[in-house]
């Protein structure tokens, strides 16, 4: 007899376990396929969608798995299990790291509790992720959510400032980068005014570089700004 009888018998327990056992086999596409009958008549069982979601991911169905990801994460929150939910977000982004929706939504939940430190380092980590001329767009508006966190972190500012000048946005990067540069001293001076540089390679950027540069060597540790 198989998992459904004869009659079409819905079997719960046979199904899951038929489900656990190919997961553990690697048999992806089978797990996906039992663990979704299972879902027609649970649709909102959370702990099946965490289940389900990384094989999805894992078989190249990137979408099915953020809609799994995202349902699952969705109860949670509503439920008021902001820890369950940030967990299921940092699967969803580990095994989707191109998703831009599971960080924006780690990094919001992130915050939702409190942990605005591991927002932002969810949003620098997603940032990496962001790679390249055609995802140009997504990287500056992860660091643009990452900037509303803490405003001053070079991580995020320098970054953030190189994009928006390669983007034909030079205007705000030397904005931001004069700003910087105002609160910064010491080595990080030095990197502001080195980003300056490459951002706009001026006669007056040259010096306020080496400046930066010679001042911090032979005073380390000063407040002092070009």
């Amino acid at each position: 007899m198989g998992i459904f009888s004869s009659e079409s018998t819905y079997d719960r327990s046979r199904l899951l376990e038929a489900a656990g056992r190919a997961r553990t086999k690697k048999r992806y596409r089978k797990a996906v396929a039992l663990y979704r009958r299972v879902l027609t008549v649970e649709p909102r069982n959370v702990e099946l969608h965490v289940r389900l979601a990384p094989l999805l991911a894992a078989t190249g169905r990137s979408f099915d798995a953020w809609l799994s990801f995202r349902s699952c994460a969705e109860v949670a929150s509503a439920e008021k299990r902001l820890d369950q939910a940030a967990a299921i977000y940092r699967e969803a982004a580990r095994c989707l790291p191109r998703e831009l929706a599971a960080w924006e939504c780690l990094a919001a939940t992130e915050r939702e509790r409190g942990r605005d430190r591991e927002a932002l380092e969810a949003l620098k980590q997603a940032f990496q992720q962001f790679r390249g001329r055609s995802r140009r767009a997504q990287a500056i508006y992860l660091l643009r959510l990452a900037r509303e966190i803490e405003a001053e972190d070079l991580g995020v500012v320098l970054p953030l400032a190189r994009l928006l000048a390669r983007s034909d946005q030079e205007s705000e990067a030397h904005l931001l980068l004069d700003q910087l540069a105002e609160r910064s001293h010491g080595s990080d001076l030095r990197r502001v005014r080195g980003a300056q540089w490459r951002v706009s390679p001026t006669l007056l950027n040259s010096w306020r570089w080496v400046r930066a540069a010679l001042r911090g060597g032979s005073q380390d540790g000063s407040s002092i700004h070009a």
